[in-house]
């Protein structure tokens, strides 16, 4: 059996639990009830029927020393678990800190608008901002779900 490999991964992990106990910014409470990710934002950027999504979240210590050790792979299923009442949700990219998504099927066409359904997650992210075509936002603190919306999309409207 080899035991420095066994020691040598102990030890990063005491220290990357260490480091993280006494660095300022880090509230504990937010890791409550065994979830090792906070969701700090959503940025969901309409576009027709699909939708470009952001996320910004933070791991527990323990959830940064696993991933600096086995890479943010083991993520994709939490993240997809913010979006379990999504139809289509693809990964683009997964890192330490971030997500980048496209969700397709987000809304529908009805005639010259498109409409967005509201869908519940399942993990409430702090802040949610909604951009639409246009670039106008709408922000919401601590969202349960999305809101039932519509828009337009540019040149759709001209006859």
């Amino acid at each position: 059996m080899h035991i420095k490999p066994i020691i040598t991964i102990a030890l990063i992990i005491s220290a990357a639990l260490m480091a993280a106990k006494f660095s300022p910014g880090i509230n504990n409470e937010q890791f409550r009830e065994g979830k090792y990710i906070h969701i700090d934002s959503v940025i969901i950027v309409f576009d027709r029927t699909y939708a470009n999504v952001d996320v910004e979240y933070r791991l527990s210590p323990f959830a940064e020393a696993y991933m600096f050790l086995f890479g943010s792979k083991n993520l994709e299923p939490k993240i997809k678990e913010i979006f379990a009442n999504f139809t289509e949700v693809n990964i683009r990219q997964i890192g330490s800190n971030s997500a980048s998504l496209q969700i397709t099927n987000i809304s529908r066409k009805k005639d010259q608008y498109f409409l967005h359904d509201s869908r519940e997650f399942g993990m409430r992210p702090g802040i949610l901002t909604l951009v639409y075509p246009d670039g106008t936002k709408k922000i919401y603190q601590n969202p349960i779900s999305t809101q039932d919306t519509f828009y337009t999309y540019e040149g759709l409207l001209q006859p």
